[in-house]
């Protein structure tokens, strides 16, 4: 069978592509599943609850019983699956940016440095804006002076015990694992680049590292939790993405791309049942994700075009997205939403306006960011700043 390696692999259309389809995924997610009546899903903790509401809601829809919150109900409990989709890819990227033959040599420091302040760049804009909108005009206060300094300095996951109550709700604990993650490549995975033996075994016995103390962690602690806003949780689909990108993957006849793409959404449904299983749920979004877009981008770019180009766009706006989400978010829940005791079909055009404002603010960020000095890297060991 024929192996797929290097921009074969996953081209740079197909990888924005799939960077759309996590951050429709996360966007979505984070106004449906505040919404009244939406189904809570299982992100940080595990609750057998909450899982089999989502099974017997869908039952029932596959039954006939159509309630037309479909939609919303979906993206409430699968949308934060959106999340290990971008750490793959980041897996995948720094291996295919970093690891080229030819490629200089990154000294461990200056990398870490120039991600941090790459991340510091991205995100302090839209983190101010959002200290004011939560705190000033929704008057929610939610933030301390300490938890604002560890957020601004992306350590916030790390110094507390229970970070989801020390986060803002919003997107930038997120940063702070980014900012992980790239410590952990930078010190055990780069090394392995030109190791034989330590190229693979390095990412599967982090992997295994990783799983253990969550397979034997009670679903409902707060040591779960606090693993789970940190490194331990990303290391599955990061390095996933590490180990496709170092050695590639069989090229699959259509109608197998087809199918796994078409079993990983009930199987995810499944794994979610259970504790254990939900630890690797990560992997079916991943495979079915990336067999979806190898199958449609296998068509003529006039059949994709609907599908793949507005997936495409989102993926290069992603991180602007991501960023801007929770600006629109607070205002329409805090005047509108919080008022509703359930479901209702007018949370569909609140739906509609926060897509087009966070769509829109995303764009206006996308414009701002160009006029704040880029951050470089050269020769893996000098920062430089530029336009």
């Amino acid at each position: 069978m024929e192996l797929l390696t290097g921009n074969k692999l996953l081209t740079k259309r197909q990888c924005d592509v799939l960077r759309g389809i996590a951050i429709m995924g996360i966007f979505l997610h984070n106004f449906c599943h505040w919404l009244h009546g939406g189904h809570h899903e299982n992100e940080y903790l595990f609750f057998k609850e909450h899982s089999m509401r989502m099974w017997d809601y869908w039952n029932n829809v596959f039954s006939g019983n159509f309630d037309g919150f479909e939609f919303i109900q979906f993206f409430s409990f699968f949308g934060h699956y959106g999340v290990p989709l971008f750490l793959f890819l980041s897996g995948f990227g720094l291996v295919m940016k970093y690891e080229r033959e030819g490629e200089p040599r990154v000294k461990a420091l200056p990398f870490i440095g120039y991600q941090w302040l790459k991340l510091f760049r991205l995100m302090i804009l839209g983190y101010v804006l959002s200290v004011l909108v939560y705190d000033v005009w929704c008057g929610c206060s939610f933030h301390l002076w300490n938890e604002v300094v560890s957020q601004l300095t992306l350590i916030v996951n790390l110094i507390f015990e229970s970070p989801g109550r020390a986060l803002m709700p919003g997107p930038y604990w997120f940063f702070g694992l980014m900012f992980e993650v790239y410590i952990m490549y930078a010190l055990c995975i780069y090394s392995t680049r030109d190791k034989k033996l330590w190229r693979w075994l390095m990412p599967v016995a982090l992997i295994v590292v990783a799983w253990l103390p969550m397979a034997l962690s009670e679903v409902h602690t707060m040591h779960l939790e606090y693993m789970r806003y940190n490194v331990v949780v990303a290391i599955l689909p990061f390095m996933l993405g590490v180990i496709v990108a170092r050695y590639g993957m069989p090229k699959l006849p259509k109608w197998t791309l087809a199918a796994v793409a078409i079993i990983s959404m009930p199987l995810l449904a499944v794994f979610n049942l259970d504790f254990q299983s939900w630890l690797w749920a990560p992997v079916l979004v991943i495979t079915g994700s990336v067999a979806f877009v190898k199958l449609f981008d296998s068509y003529s770019a006039t059949a994709t075009g609907v599908v793949m180009r507005p997936l495409a766009w989102m993926g290069v706006m992603s991180s602007c997205i991501f960023v801007v989400h929770s600006l629109p978010r607070m205002p329409i829940f805090k005047f509108v939403l919080w008022l509703q005791p359930n479901l209702m079909y007018s949370d569909y055009a609140w739906l509609a306006v926060y897509i087009a404002l966070t769509l829109l603010l995303a764009w206006l960020y996308k414009k701002y960011l160009k006029f704040v000095p880029s951050v470089q890297l050269r020769n893996g060991t000098t920062i430089t700043f530029g336009k």
